[in-house]
């Protein structure tokens, strides 16, 4: 869907190392996604939807990925 190799899902996320060694219960290294405060929502994958008059057409709010705000874009 991306060109970027940086935009995940919030479910691809939780399978990266996080890069300031977040750990889950069990010790292993890992990202939590959208929970974390470096977590960025991005514009990729938001759909147009009609407005609610249905006269014309707006971005969705639903965000589908999102990016480590650690990893320099």
């Amino acid at each position: 869907m991306s060109d970027n190799p940086h935009y995940v899902t919030p479910e691809e996320a939780e399978n990266k190392l996080c890069p300031i060694k977040n750990k889950d219960w069990n010790g292993k290294y890992c990202c939590i996604g959208k929970e974390c405060m470096a977590w960025r929502w991005t514009d990729e994958g938001r759909k147009w939807v009609k407005t609610e008059d249905g006269e014309g057409y707006r971005k969705s709010t639903e965000r589908t990925h999102g990016y480590c705000g650690m990893v320099p874009q």
